[in-house]
């Protein structure tokens, strides 16, 4: 595949100081985003555009926050040398920023000595490339060391974002179940009240039972005392005596007088029972014997029919 061509820009060694600052400065922004300074420093120094005190102003000045504030104050310094100072700049972007290089000049950048203004000598600038060339290659290595554990990082990190998604999908049917659960206990917690409810009635109603209970041992044992104080037949002769009373004087303990009057009014009920049953018995012999006598008669007339029948048949 062919290389992708890039226009040609002005030759920079035709270009006066005015135009070579007025091509910096309509790419200052972009300048002051992109470059560090301390990888130009080497080679500014080298070209005596800079001195140490200049870098050491521009990387401890207390009002230069940032890198970009300090990459803006370095172009300050380079316009005072004039047209020096920005031709060293864009030799220097097109050592070390060649992206850059290309799109403030639009030119190809390129290491060729003819390509370089000669602001030092051919051999201190062999000796700088050299340099410069080791300094990428180190960076490169190290880059490349960096991706290197980057991408063995990024391998660890997907794994445990494998990890993450499958304790979520976890974590997920265990949020479902825990919602079963929930639900569940909430149905047996109204269970649990709903049987609560019906102990507390069950309560109630045994409480009543149990104080209607008393109430009833309280007007036995009164009805007791008052049987316990007059005869039973007294009782029972009463027309007045409350119904009551005798609905429950079954159940009642009997004195021993109260005994004496049931024995003898059941011996008077059984003394009647057994005259009526005399009676009953005697009128039934009766009858017995009246059937006996007929059917006495009624066996000798037969046996006197027989006997003048066969008398009759004899004589013929």
């Amino acid at each position: 595949m062919a290389e992708e061509s890039v226009p040609e820009g002005p030759n920079l060694k035709e270009l006066s100081e005015e135009e070579l600052w007025e091509l910096i400065n309509d790419n200052r922004h972009r300048i002051s985003l992109g470059v560090r300074p301390c990888i130009l420093f080497p080679y500014l120094r080298q070209v005596k555009v800079l001195t140490e005190v200049d870098e050491d102003e521009i990387l401890s000045r207390h009002n230069l926050t940032n890198r970009c504030m300090r990459t803006s104050y370095m172009l300050d310094l380079l316009r005072t040398q004039g047209r020096n100072g920005a031709i060293a700049l864009l030799e220097g972007l097109m050592i070390h920023y060649p992206v850059l290089y290309t799109h403030v000049t639009g030119r190809k950048p390129s290491t060729e000595p003819s390509r370089f203004s000669g602001l030092i000598k051919y051999s201190e600038l062999t000796e700088y490339l050299i340099r410069a060339v080791t300094g990428m290659q180190t960076e490169l290595q190290e880059a490349r060391n960096e991706a290197g554990k980057m991408s063995t990082r990024c391998s660890s990190l997907e794994s445990e974002v494998s990890q993450l998604m499958e304790q979520e999908e976890k974590c997920s049917h265990l949020q479902a179940e825990n919602e079963r659960l929930q639900r569940h206990l909430s149905s047996l917690q109204r269970e649990v009240t709903k049987l609560k409810d019906e102990k507390c009635d069950l309560y109630i109603r045994y409480t009543a039972s149990i104080e209607e209970k008393s109430a009833i041992n309280g007007r036995l044992h009164d009805l007791n005392l008052q049987v316990s104080q007059k005869p039973l037949t007294e009782w029972c002769q009463k027309g007045s005596a409350s119904p009551y009373l005798f609905m429950i004087l079954p159940c009642l303990p009997l004195t021993r007088q109260a005994h004496k009057d049931i024995l003898q009014q059941d011996l008077a009920e059984a003394i009647d029972s057994q005259v009526e049953l005399a009676e009953h018995l005697k009128s039934y012999r009766e009858e017995n014997e009246k059937l006996l006598r007929d059917k006495q008669g009624v066996c000798v007339c037969v046996c006197v029919c027989v006997c003048m029948f066969v008398l009759c048949r004899h004589n013929e």
